[in-house]
């Protein structure tokens, strides 16, 4: 009778913010794979936190032998790429803690990955951090708040356009 006191049960297929930070847009990071948006187009993030957070609810569907890059498919089938940094594939893992493992469920906020910010420093690695959507070329998307301080968790990065947003209430 009171649906919209049962926001839980509906599912949140929002794609949010997964740290507190900058979002700026892909063509900003320093690696031509993403600027160019060669795996798809997304938003990139630069931020002072150690921790990297899930933009949606889904699934785990990649965790990277590198630990530098987690994929997620959310809810509603965007296929999502979380990918840290600027050449952290050649550290092997180091410097990386996943806290996920794969085929796990998440929600928006579940940590998905910590790291050593002291490491990365001492090591002159850049954390710009990438979302991209894999998939971009079987959802319509928009990208949202490029240019602007985002807060993880909160702040709307990715909307699909063409879609009912009142998620059934």
């Amino acid at each position: 009778m009171f649906a919209f006191l049962n926001k839980n049960k509906h599912p949140d297929k929002r794609i949010l913010a997964p740290v507190t930070g900058k979002c700026v847009d892909l063509s900003k990071v320093p690696d031509p794979l993403f600027a160019k948006k060669v795996m798809g187009d997304g938003a990139a993030f630069i931020y002072d936190g150690d921790t990297i957070f899930s933009p949606c609810q889904g699934s785990v569907s990649m965790i990277a032998s590198t630990k530098h890059a987690i994929g997620l498919m959310s809810i509603s089938g965007i296929e999502i790429l979380l990918h840290v940094g600027i050449d952290t594939v050649n550290l092997h893992g180091e410097g990386f803690t996943t806290l996920v493992s794969k085929d796990e469920i998440v929600k928006i906020g579940r940590p998905l990955l910590r790291i050593n910010r002291n490491l990365m420093q001492e090591k002159k690695i850049d954390l710009i951090t990438s979302l991209v959507v894999t998939n971009g070329s079987s959802v319509d998307i928009k990208i949202e708040n490029i240019g602007t301080q985002v807060t993880q968790g909160l702040s709307e990065i990715i909307v699909e356009k063409n879609v009912d947003n009142n998620y059934g209430l």
